[in-house]
């Protein structure tokens, strides 16, 4: 646990050092917030507010567009504090399959890097959920897999 979380650290520590470009529009930040307001209130229903804590937005471009300008996307995204892999992130944009496909490979990454040193993670990472209905995309990672699908379905309308 202490390995995966210090090497998680160093990752975030890294990223937070390139620096993103302030071209922030009133759209973007009106997306941020409802982003925001998603991804604060399914950490509230799935009780991971004691153990979660939100990662900034330039790291999250980093960590899943690599390094591809996403300043219209929206993208907030709560990480673990606990060392497990419980994850909740929301992503508001306009190319929802684009997104999808790079959380699809991030949770593959993820996937490989736990089986040798956290197994009992790789379940929950392999049951992420990855929904989204057009404008909206929503990945959570955690132990109760049916409240977390069935929070993302009211979120997402469906």
């Amino acid at each position: 646990m202490l390995r995966k979380f210090v090497s998680s650290l160093l990752v975030i520590c890294m990223l937070a050092g390139c620096g993103g470009s302030e071209k922030d529009t009133a759209a973007t930040e009106k997306s941020t917030q409802s982003a925001a307001d998603v991804a604060a209130d399914i950490v509230e229903d799935l009780n991971l507010k004691d153990s979660m804590e939100e990662v900034k937005s330039r790291v999250v471009k980093g960590m899943f567009f690599q390094g591809e300008d996403v300043t219209e996307n929206a993208c907030v995204y709560f990480s673990s504090t606990s060392g497990n892999s419980d994850t909740v992130g929301v992503f508001i944009s306009e190319d929802t399959a684009a997104v999808t496909d790079y959380l699809h490979e991030y949770l593959e990454e993820q996937k490989a890097q736990t089986q040798t040193y956290y197994p009992e993670e790789v379940f929950k990472i392999s049951n992420a959920i990855v929904d989204e209905n057009g404008s909206m995309v929503i990945l959570v990672i955690c132990n109760n897999i049916e409240e977390a699908k069935t929070k993302v379905n009211e979120v997402l309308g469906k």
